[in-house]
Parts: C-alpha cells; sequence; structure tokens
C-alpha cells in the first residue's frame, strides 16, 4: 500500500511546484490558530448559520448508496440534512447526503468562506483549458458518510475536513484499467444524466478495499491503493483524475475548493472522457433537459 506526504501549510510556491505541477497528492495540515473561517463550519454552526436554508440533497432510497448511483434528487432544509448526516453510522444508513453543494445555495457560508492562503489565485498557475473545458471556480460543501468510487472531471481539488473523520482511498490515473471505468454500452443512458455514472468504476466499495470480489474484479489485485484518514483541520489535495471514494470514520463536515486543471495536467487515456463529456455537461445537458429529452430524477425529501 502506498502513502503520500503530510506537510503543515506550504507557501503557494512550494506547493505549486511540488505537488500541483506534478499532480502529486498530499495532506496539508491547517494552523488551528491562523485557519480559514471554514474550519470552524461544524454541525452546529451550519446549523445556526444557515440552517433555513432550502436545498438539493441525494436521496438513496432504503439502501442506502450502491456501485449504481441510484439515486434521486430531493429537497431539504440544511438544518434537515444535519440531522440526517449526525445519524449515520454505516453506509447502508445513508438514505440522504449533500454532495458538491455549491456554497451559492447557502448566502451566509460563500460571504464568509475564505481561501486557503496557499490556493489564492491557483486557478491562474499554468496554462488554462481552452473555454469550452472552462468551469467557475467553486467551493461545495459535503455532508456524506459514503460516496462510491470516482474522479473529478478535469477538476483540482482540496478537500477541507472541518470536523469529524474520514477515510480517503485514492487510486493513480495508472491504475484506471485495474478499476474497471463505467462502460458505455451497459449504461448508455447512465452517462448523460445527473449521476454521473461515466466518472464511477463498475466496482461496489461500499465494504472497503479488502472485500472486494476478485473473481469478478480479478485486475483489482493490481490496483496500488492510498488510504488517507483524515481529522478536523487536514487539507487533501486530489489531483485531477485520481480515482478516490470517501467513507466516513464518523459523521462529519467537508468543505472542498474546485479548480480548472490545466490540459497539460490531465491524466490520458482516461481523461478523454473529459474530452466528451464536459462541453456535453457545460452545454447541452440542461437544453435536453429543457426540451424533454431527458428526465430529471426529483422527489421531494422530506
Amino acid at each position: 500500500m502506498l502513502t503520500i506526504d503530510r506537510i503543515e501549510r506550504p507557501e503557494a510556491a512550494e506547493f505549486r511546484e511540488k505537488y500541483l505541477r506534478k499532480g502529486k497528492p498530499v495532506v496539508i495540515r491547517e494552523n488551528r490558530d491562523d485557519s480559514p473561517a471554514q474550519m470552524a463550519w461544524d454541525f452546529d454552526t451550519l446549523a445556526a448559520t444557515a440552517g433555513d436554508c432550502d436545498i438539493p440533497v441525494y436521496d438513496w432510497g432504503s439502501k442506502g448508496p450502491t456501485v449504481d448511483d441510484d439515486f434521486l434528487i430531493g429537497r431539504m432544509t440544511l438544518r434537515q440534512a444535519i440531522e440526517h448526516a449526525r445519524e449515520v453510522e454505516r453506509p447502508s444508513q445513508q438514505r440522504y447526503s449533500v454532495c458538491q453543494l455549491a456554497l451559492e445555495f447557502l448566502p451566509p457560508l460563500a460571504r464568509a468562506y475564505q481561501t486557503p492562503k496557499f490556493l489564492e489565485g491557483i486557478e491562474q498557475a499554468g496554462r488554462r483549458p481552452p473555454s469550452l473545458f472552462r468551469e467557475p471556480r467553486r467551493q461545495a460543501l459535503f455532508l456524506s458518510f459514503f460516496r462510491g468510487m470516482h474522479w473529478h472531471n478535469g477538476r483540482e481539488v482540496v478537500a477541507q475536513l472541518v470536523c469529524g473523520r474520514k477515510r480517503f482511498v485514492l487510486f493513480s490515473p495508472k491504475d484506471s484499467r485495474f478499476l474497471y471505468p463505467r462502460r458505455f454500452v451497459e449504461s448508455p443512458r447512465a452517462w448523460f444524466d445527473e449521476t454521473e455514472a461515466v466518472f464511477c468504476s463498475e466496482i461496489p466499495f461500499e465494504n472497503g478495499i479488502e472485500n472486494i470480489d476478485l473473481e469478478r474484479f480479478p485486475l483489482f489485485r493490481h490496483a496500488k491503493p492510498i488510504v488517507i484518514d483524515l481529522g478536523p483541520g487536514d487539507l487533501l489535495y486530489i489531483p485531477t483524475h485520481w480515482w478516490h471514494y470517501t467513507h466516513a470514520l464518523e459523521p462529519c463536515v467537508l468543505v472542498a475548493d474546485f479548480w480548472d486543471a490545466p490540459m497539460d495536467l490531465w491524466a490520458f487515456p482516461l481523461a478523454w472522457r473529459t474530452v466528451i463529456m464536459k462541453p456535453y455537461r457545460k452545454y447541452l445537458y440542461r437544453r435536453l433537459l429543457g426540451a424533454g429529452y431527458l428526465t430529471r430524477r426529483v422527489k421531494s425529501a422530506a
């Protein structure tokens, strides 16, 4: 099993030279006495600050999250979502989760968010991708116990753990052929809806890497996992196209900062999916949805 560096908060130049330009994951420890405002957003603070905000949530149904990414989009207040998140002790109990919730849905938090110093201006580092592949920099909230194996679509991310404990399991893009990327021929429609199956693995990881069915997925034995346990105040840089899944060790709050990766850092051949799907998701998905060619899976959550 591989390991990665754990460092104190770096200067911007050090982070860019040693990690960003090399596509190398790293755990960064924030100074709690001089940390950004969001590092104090525990469950109680979130409820007090933005608890009445109406937000979209993933509704996984009674089975909890599975490899099929079979969820609906529901709505509830942030306070209700927090109540659900605090009760989960294992993946099968996760009925609702907050995943990639842009802080624009939570105006008091969006106003208070502070960019970590070593990430200031990071979206300008390196040659930006053509406009066809660009997305705005975005900060997002996660209240999620488990999220299956996936990779980010031409995006870099620094995950900031506020409270609780969370395990990330990472795999290099070089291991892609051992991780059974979702195949178009078996689930063509899923490539084009909000479940984002195109960015996922066919392997179920709900029970951990030690319980993968090697008779069904024999190539997985060649993959080299990096297991990382984060605690409050830990930040994790995940380079673009790196596979990862997450499993909370206790209910937790996480804030992520996403920005576009320069195209020279994209990990081909996996990144060919980004070449195809990013323009589609940027320009065509909502138009097809509005025209009725796709059906958004929405329900009223309670």
